[in-house]
């Protein structure tokens, strides 16, 4: 069958009429043919097409208060020169470097920023995606440099080297990546000269050593593929936001039309990447975590044009299926896998596609994966035999035009992105750019039964993936990851077993019809909506052991609800043992669940169980008449839970696979997680709870969950398309069915935060993955109270702020890492914090005297910051507390927030706007003074988590003891560099001596010539450098910056000598020259704080009706 030949081209020609811009009077055509959109959706939208080809779909949401942007051009890795690939990834990074109208290379996001917006970019196969959200005030502006990447673009030639180093740092960030390493082998693995066998991130070697190699220069490369294949043709535009249509239409036409018309460059691949000779094949590769995969793949053909029918979705549904019969429940009573997904991709290759049957498989599971084989070809043999059934497809097309009029609406930038999906396809036509799912209405038996033949014995390899495989010789290395793998022929037995007709596994069956159908729409009090909405839960009922919060829908006119359980058990976390038996528990009846409630999940419900520090919480979600019924089966479940001793075994040895794959966890991420563990009670360091596992048995957990709900307080939120009566009588089902003793709150095991004593705290690890190139620093300056909100908006405007600066100059100009950010918390009714990261190849030294160099230098920005900056500010962040609930779940989850903290104060974001209407940028500079400048701040507080590649020099406790941050990390750089056999003493002399201004000495000590020459060339290389500086700071190698942020802006960093008052040495903690306190047990310096009280209620609770 010829699907293309069978299925053309929408028509997009016709249906569009001749229109101008009512400003501009710039011509457009638009698409005045009906657009089906669902019944519960309140935006319009227009189609349009601008003169240079470039289809624009502008969308009004008169409630958003965020506008967003998103462009996507059909091109990607396809199109990478094979003697330079990475470079369309690198030439999504360079659009951002500045543009004609616009040169500064920071403005977008600097604008972005100072609007709390965001944005990103990333590169695919055949596209490149684009987009930004922002406050609908500063759109047009946003949408001005949006559009000149698109038109102006500079392509600087000094931001090429540097740019170049941030795709080499995300392109390192990924080689511990197991997905990224299995698609690369992939792509390895396709036929020769297939442009899916190109390497899609790039890195400095396939682009700067590429170009060299071939006597290319890649400026001139990247100018040449931007101007080939940057098409207003092949691209589309979505703009979103609460303006007018017209308006809309004005802003695209206006700042798009320039966009050059190049024609259609897209490549158009006829063959598939898999050929025959690929087929027939297991490949095994070895993973970096402790994981067992398996991907059965098989090579189909592109049927996008299907839309209508899609018989490979009739195909995936039931493969797919977790029910009784499915696949999934035949493996997982055998103990063999824990989870199976199956469809093709959805990404937007043209020409071709493929078929994945993903299995997360047990070790005992990847030991018979020819019984998985097996069974995944007796059940699509079964498929065939049964013949399609159109019952299934009627199920499914009702179950998608049911989601499709109920659908929930989401933030603004996810609908522009999802928009841009639905445009992007060319087969859809004009009406069905929104309601593609819900067209799914045409049954095609012959279709489908044709898609079931590529599901065949004779059109499959399967990958194999595992920390080891035994008998494997796994020699080969993909070149870019390193993954190393081996490719073999599956025997022909197998394979004839498997083409067999008569091929059967017991237990396997279709589905059952589908009993969680919704049938019931009906809106509860239909009378309420269009009223000013209640922005708060009413208490409905209050005594020693139950808590009833009730909401009823009058804001989304939808038949849907929410319904949380936050169930305090004192015992959930009460020890490390506890702690993992909790979680064994949760993840087991989740998965004992799931066989009898997949249904429940394919018709729009949706449940969850899973413990906290103190409590285990239990939701559902979704169409609202189902949900009561739905709750009592998880709740009677989990009161009534038998550990089965198969999946006791799978799942114990999950966990372990799970404690082992920390190790390869980022530096980043490490870093985040002890900060946590230093910051808060009750968590328990993994390595600790790791070593309780071998303890727990299945008598033990049993016991475990037998005693679980015996004492426990329950907190209830009922939200959504409910009466009063139907929540009182769901919060006596629920007490009907726990039958707790009462558990006073206060007995919980409740996390809270530590209130550290004035100082400065370093915690120094190493990375337990020797592979990992990066290293880390989180830096955690601590500030007022959570409890004072107007100090904590304040801290969310600062943050802001620092953030624009702080990815200005460490990452965009500096190039510390690929990841650079800040960002502010809090700690359970702790403190606020601001947080500052780095990632990337520095040492963390060296990242710390950036830090502490960009700390100084922050206080004049400050001062520098113009009033229209700080206001724009403040209004945005305004915008964001005023923007109203998007959906019953967002707001449901507001709710449960206020509700579980204790703090009942549903009205927060009117307390932060009134905050912000008043707040001045003087008092942001008070606040960075009184905690963040540690020259200014009385009980200056700060806490650097570091952690330490193995790839590089790591000092040892004496070495800090003995040498100062400057000294550490000049040293570091010096090592990196290859000067490993420099004397550190000799580095501290010299440094002590340029300080002091005695130069002379420092030429006539008896310091190594190696030594003064690699100083002078690097002083030499960063002379006159300053942290603002331009050219001759960016291109100074870390040695020379680091001798510029030792010697010359040594006073930056400081003594923190005078900010602690209390000796640590006692307990095992070293003090440094600068006065910082390097801690070697993080716990013992937890028992010398103390931890602050829980929160205090904003409200006295008072009941609307008694117990």
């Amino acid at each position: 069958m010829d699907f293309c030949k069978n299925y053309p081209l929408p028509d997009w020609t016709s249906g569009f009429e001749h229109r101008k811009t009512s400003v501009s009077q710039l011509p457009y055509e638009e698409y005045t043919g009906p657009i089906e959109k669902s019944a519960s959706d309140t935006n319009d939208y227009m189609l349009i097409r601008l003169p240079n080809n470039l289809v624009v779909m502008c969308v009004q949401d008169a409630e958003t208060e965020t506008a967003t942007a998103a462009l996507s051009v059909n091109v990607g890795s396809n199109m990478d020169p094979v003697e330079l690939q990475g470079l369309a990834h690198f030439l999504e990074h360079m659009l951002f470097m500045g543009t004609e109208k616009y040169p500064d290379e920071n403005e977008f996001t600097s604008f972005i920023s100072e609007h709390s917006g965001d944005s990103n970019a990333w590169t695919q196969f055949s596209r490149t995606t684009f987009y930004f959200g922002i406050a609908n005030d500063a759109f047009e502006e946003a949408l001005d440099r949006f559009s000149s990447f698109f038109t102006s673009p500079l392509f600087k030639q000094d931001c090429v080297d540097r740019e170049l180093c941030a795709v080499d740092s995300e392109y390192k960030g990924l080689l511990n990546s197991d997905f990224w390493r299995s698609h690369q082998i992939e792509c390895k693995l396709c036929s020769l000269g297939h442009p899916y066998s190109k390497f899609m991130p790039g890195n400095i070697e396939t682009l700067q050593q590429g170009a060299k190699d071939h006597g290319l220069d890649l400026h001139e490369e990247l100018l040449k593929f931007y101007n080939k294949y940057y098409s207003s043709d092949i691209m589309k535009l979505v703009v979103y936001g609460n303006h007018s249509l017209d308006q809309l239409a004005e802003w695209a036409a206006s700042k798009f039309s320039d966009v050059k018309s190049r024609g259609d460059s897209v490549q158009r691949i006829v063959d598939h990447p898999v050929s025959a000779e690929l087929l027939g094949k297991a490949v095994y590769y070895e993973t970096v975590d402790d994981t067992h995969t398996m991907s059965i793949d098989f090579p189909v053909p592109d049927v996008k044009a299907m839309y209508r029918s899609d018989p490979f979705a009739y195909i995936s549904h039931l493969i797919s299926h977790e029910g009784q019969g499915s696949i999934m429940a035949y493996l997982k009573q055998k103990g063999w896998a824990t989870g199976l997904s199956a469809g093709t991709n959805t990404n937007q290759n043209k020409g071709f596609n493929e078929f994945n049957i993903s299995i997360s498989a047990t070790p005992e599971g990847l030991e018979h994966y020819e019984d998985i084989m097996r069974a995944v070809f007796a059940y699509v043999r079964m498929l065939v035999n049964s013949g399609p059934q159109e019952w299934v497809h009627h199920e499914m097309s009702s179950l998608m035009k049911i989601g499709f009029d109920n659908r929930k609406k989401s933030d603004a930038v996810s609908q522009a992105l999802s928009y841009m999906n639905l445009i992007f396809n060319e087969y859809l036509a004009p009406e069905h750019v929104l309601s593609k799912s819900c067209a799914y209405e045409e049954f095609d038996f012959d279709a489908i039964l044709h898609c079931l033949g590529f599901i065949s014995s004779d059109n499959f390899r399967v990958f194999i993936g595992a920390l080891k495989h035994e008998s494997i010789d796994c020699s080969d290395i993909e070149p870019y990851f390193g993954a190393a793998y081996h490719v073999d022929s599956l025997s022909a037995d197998l394979l004839h077993e498997l083409a067999c007709d008569d091929i059967h596994v017991d237990g396997l069956s279709l589905p059952e019809r589908n009993e969680f159908m919704p049938t019931e729409f009906t809106i509860k009090n239909p009378n309420m909506l269009g009223a000013a909405a209640v922005l708060r839960p009413t208490l409905l009922r209050l005594n020693d052991n139950f808590e009833l919060w009730f909401k009823q829908d009058d804001q989304f006119s939808t038949a849907k609800g929410s319904i949380s359980l936050s169930i305090t058990v004192p015992t959930v976390n009460s020890s490390p043992q506890n702690h993992i038996m909790s979680k064994l528990y949760c993840s087991m009846l989740g998965s004992d669940l799931y066989e009898d409630l997949y249904n429940a999940t394919c018709a729009g419900l949706s449940y969850c169980v899973y413990p906290t520090s103190s409590t285990v919480e239990v939701s559902v979600a979704g169409f609202s008449s189902k949900l009561p019924e739905l709750l009592k089966t998880v709740v009677e479940r989990a009161k009534t839970f038998k550990v089965d001793s198969t999946q006791f075994s799978v799942y114990m040895a999950k966990f372990k696979q799970a404690f082992g794959n920390v190790a390869n966890y980022t530096p980043s991420g490490l870093c985040g997680a002890y900060t946590n563990y230093i910051n808060n009670s009750s968590m328990w360091h993994y390595q600790l709870v790791e070593s309780e596992l071998p303890k727990v048995t299945l008598d033990k957990l049993q016991a475990f969950v037998d005693s679980l709900f015996d004492v426990t307080f329950t907190k209830m939120c009922m939200v959504g398309n409910f009466d009063e009566e139907e929540a009182l009588k769901v919060a006596d089902n629920m007490q009907d069915i726990i039958k707790p003793s009462p558990n006073l709150g206060y007995t919980s095991n409740k996390t809270r935060a530590y209130n550290f004593e004035p100082g400065y705290y370093v915690h120094q690890l190493q990375m337990p993955n020797d592979d990992c190139v990066n290293s880390a620093i989180e830096c955690s300056i601590y500030c007022g109270l959570q409890s004072d909100k107007r100090q904590v908006v304040l801290l969310e405007i600062l943050q802001e702020v620092v953030h624009d600066s702080f990815f200005a100059q460490l990452r965009t100009k500096h190039q510390l890492g690929y990841k650079v950010g800040a960002s502010s918390s809090s700690y359970h009714g702790g403190r606020s914090v601001l947080t500052l990261r780095i990632e990337g190849e520095s040492n963390p030294m060296f990242m710390t005297l950036h830090i502490n160099r960009f700390i100084h230098e922050m206080q004049q920005r400050l001062i520098d910051m113009t009033d229209e900056q700080f206001d724009n500010r403040v209004k945005s962040l305004i915008n964001i507390y005023q923007e109203r609930m998007k959906n019953i779940d967002e707001e449901a989850d507001i709710y449960n927030g206020h509700i579980c903290s204790n703090s009942y104060n549903f009205n927060l974001c009117d307390i932060k706007v009134g905050f912000l209407q008043s707040i001045s940028k003087g008092e942001l500079l008070e606040l960075w003074n009184k905690y963040v400048n540690p020259s200014t701040a009385p009980a200056y507080t700060r806490l650097d988590v570091q952690m330490w590649s193995t790839k590089i020099w790591k000092p040892t406790v004496s070495d800090f003891k003995e040498y100062s941050a400057k000294t550490l990390a000049l040293y570091g750089c010096l090592h990196s560099e290859g000067n490993d056999a420099l004397d550190i003493g000799k580095v501290d002399e010299f440094i002590s001596m340029a300080i002091a201004g005695h130069k002379e000495q420092a030429d006539a000590s008896d310091d190594s010539e190696s030594l003064i020459a690699e100083l002078k060339i690097a002083s030499l290389s960063a002379s006159g450098a300053t942290y603002t500086a331009g050219e001759s700071a960016e291109r100074a190698t870390h040695t020379g910056t680091a001798l510029v942020l030792a010697v010359k802006d040594h006073e930056t960093f400081g003594n923190y000598a005078d900010v602690s008052h209390k000796n640590f040495s006692t307990i095992g903690m070293h003090k440094t020259p600068d006065g910082m306190w390097l801690m070697t047990d993080y716990r013992k310096f937890q028992a010398t704080q103390q931890l602050f009280g829980l929160g205090v209620s904003a409200e006295v609770l008072v009941p609307k009706y008694s117990s």
